[in-house]
């Protein structure tokens, strides 16, 4: 039976781990880093383009939204909502009133690398179709944007806060 060299054993398995470990890897790709100050320009941008397109009261503003989002409205439960319900929602709204953005205040952005919470006053009122009746609906608005894959922003929460 040959001797077992036990050093000559031991110093086979670092070389074979040293050069399994010296393998290159694809990184995953790394989302480029912005300051603190484009961060915010960004989702500023976001904010104001979906007021501009809301005021509009079509649907585009929905885009504006990931396809499944987190929704907490006053006097409701927690719902996971998705563009749908979302658009179903509205749907009911514009069949009944008419809908008027009267203003909104400057958004306030709470950033980080890929994500960022921005909230606004707004001051809207709905006028029934039928009587005429207006419903005026002041408050704050408070959205999450989460960053995605191709760097753009979609919204993952919102809930509002009426006066």
């Amino acid at each position: 039976m040959e001797h077992f060299d036990f050093k000559n054993a031991v110093l086979m398995v670092l070389l074979v781990a040293l050069a399994v470990g010296c393998q290159t890897k694809e990184q995953p790709k790394e989302i480029a880093k912005s300051s603190s100050t484009d961060l915010k320009a960004e989702i500023r941008a976001q904010v104001d383009s979906l007021y501009e397109v809301y005021e509009k009261f079509g649907y585009e503003w929905i885009d504006f939204y990931d396809d499944e989002y987190t929704a907490i409205y006053p006097n409701s439960p927690i719902k996971l909502m998705n563009k749908d319900s979302l658009r179903a929602q509205w749907k009911g709204i514009y069949q009944k009133y008419h809908v008027k953005l009267i203003e909104r205040g400057e958004p306030t952005i709470i950033e980080s690398e890929d994500m960022a919470i921005s909230y606004n006053s707004f001051n809207e009122i709905f006028v029934n179709k039928v009587t005429n009746d207006t419903t005026k609906n002041v408050g704050t608005y408070i959205i999450a944007w989460k960053r995605q894959p191709d760097d753009s922003w979609k919204i993952v929460f919102e809930t509002l806060h009426n006066n």
